[in-house]
């Protein structure tokens, strides 16, 4: 989507000095050279330090993932545009940027990060990192500061606010949060029953999305139709895991928390206890159980996909080209997961998406540059600058736009990180199974914290 309007003149001043209030910033001229890939009028970016304009001295710089292949042809207009600007910013700060693959594989991809941080080398590197190695490094203090870092706005909508708050002050990267946690729904069984097809976007809508409210309807749609004294309609095809740790979440709790010296623990708060006895009550109450001789983990997910359900907790990404719902024959709609009582009061998703660091054994100057670096290649293209071109690539895989509008929206307005995904080792899957199977919470709890607390202390002390 490719625009140039008031925000692509706001985007373009932040390159100039300091911003609109001390420069004239980009005239139109330069706007629409711009556009049709002419940077060269564009006003350069000047060092607060040195009142000139950039120069990294021939820096190379490389983004190393277990992915990328920078010889690979351009798939869009719109990457042969953003290769072309980062060619402009090369050229003008004399610096090379370079996004590669390590070689390891994702397999050997943490090792390979760890040896490098460990050992550093003359090379500039930013590296990915994810939950499999990301705590073990940020305990034994293997990345960089960057809020060491001068001249970094980090208000900038480009950067992924639940990645800089996942490990804060250490991680960072650009781009839209991946949306996760959610509840999808049959339009059909609910008109069925007697409500609005529509009935959770619209509760979302008004801010009534919220466990009381999804009780209620779980209640009414959980049914012994033929008067046999047999349940044989349940509202819910539910994940136990994605479902508790949602729940826990949006009730102002948490799986791993961390205490004012920076130790992690497992949290056993009065908010996180709360929402293990509401999912429990839902799961026993309202959940569909696997038919006599179904031995498969992911049963559920066929009866919702066949209409049996009202309600199914998972992650967005089955609403994504070729996933679960596609080719699902009833309508379906997709919202947050709905709040708890003590929670903030917004609908969110959680987020674990993959995080960049920078090797803490480089002096700080060459931090400070790598990082500005990043900073320069990663704004905005100008002439993409559409804060809602994120959507276009999603539409396609819903049944109508509120998911993506309304839903997506919020989640992208507030994905949440959460520790636990960070800590290898940690599996709280049989702690959610046997709750949501009847098994008293508090002596649940009693009988897995020890090992779920040596898990985190063994990363900590790594």
């Amino acid at each position: 989507m490719k625009k140039i309007a008031i925000l692509a003149l706001s985007v373009m001043c932040v390159l100039a000095i300091t911003g609109c209030n001390k420069s004239k910033g980009p005239s139109e001229k330069a706007l629409k050279a711009a556009e049709n890939g002419d940077y060269s009028k564009l006003p350069v970016a000047k060092n607060p330090a040195t009142k000139k304009a950039y120069d990294f001295g021939g820096m190379a710089v490389t983004l190393y993932d277990w992915w990328s292949n920078p010889d690979a042809p351009a798939a869009s207009k719109a990457e042969e545009d953003r290769r072309a600007y980062q060619k402009y910013l090369m050229d003008t700060y004399n610096f090379t940027y370079v996004e590669e693959n390590l070689g390891a594989g994702w397999d050997g991809h943490p090792a390979a990060v760890t040896d490098y941080l460990m050992s550093g080398g003359d090379d500039a590197r930013i590296l990915l990192v994810d939950g499999r190695s990301a705590f073990a490094g940020l305990a034994a203090n293997l990345y960089a500061d960057i809020t060491k870092v001068p001249d970094i706005d980090w208000t900038k909508e480009k950067w992924n606010k639940a990645v800089l708050n996942a490990m804060p002050g250490y991680s960072f990267r650009t781009g839209m949060p991946e949306p996760r946690h959610c509840m999808f729904w049959n339009k059909r069984v609910l008109q069925e029953n007697g409500f609005d097809p529509d009935l959770p976007y619209d509760l979302q809508q008004k801010g009534q999305w919220t466990w009381e409210k999804f009780e209620e309807l779980c209640a009414a749609l959980t049914k012994d139709t033929d008067n046999d004294g047999i349940i044989d309609q349940y509202a819910l095809s539910g994940y136990h895991q994605i479902f508790a740790w949602a729940t826990v979440y949006s009730n102002g709790g948490t799986i791993v928390n961390v205490d004012s010296n920076g130790r992690y623990y497992l949290d056993m708060s009065d908010n996180t206890m709360e929402a293990w006895e509401y999912t429990q009550r839902i799961f026993l109450n309202y959940n569909k159980p696997a038919t006599e001789g179904n031995n498969s983990w992911n049963y559920f997910m066929a009866d919702f996909v066949n209409g049996e359900t009202a309600f199914y907790s998972n992650e967005e990404y089955d609403a994504q080209a070729n996933g679960l719902l596609n080719d699902m024959k009833d309508d379906w709609g997709m919202v947050c997961f709905p709040t708890g009582p003590k929670g903030d009061g917004k609908y969110f998703t959680l987020n674990n998406d993959h995080m960049l660091v920078i090797p803490s054994i480089y002096p700080q100057d060459k931090v400070n540059k790598i990082l500005k670096i990043y900073d320069l290649v990663t704004d905005p293209v100008p002439g993409y600058d559409d804060p809602d071109s994120w959507k276009e690539s999603y539409y396609a895989g819903f049944r109508d736009a509120r998911a993506v509008d309304e839903t997506m929206q919020l989640m992208m307005d507030n994905s949440k990180p959460y520790i636990d995904w960070l800590v290898p080792g940690l599996d709280c899957r049989p702690l959610a199974w046997n709750i949501c199977g009847g098994a008293d919470i508090a002596e649940t709890y009693e009988s897995m914290k020890n090992s779920l607390q040596a898990a985190i202390d063994e990363a900590m002390n790594k």
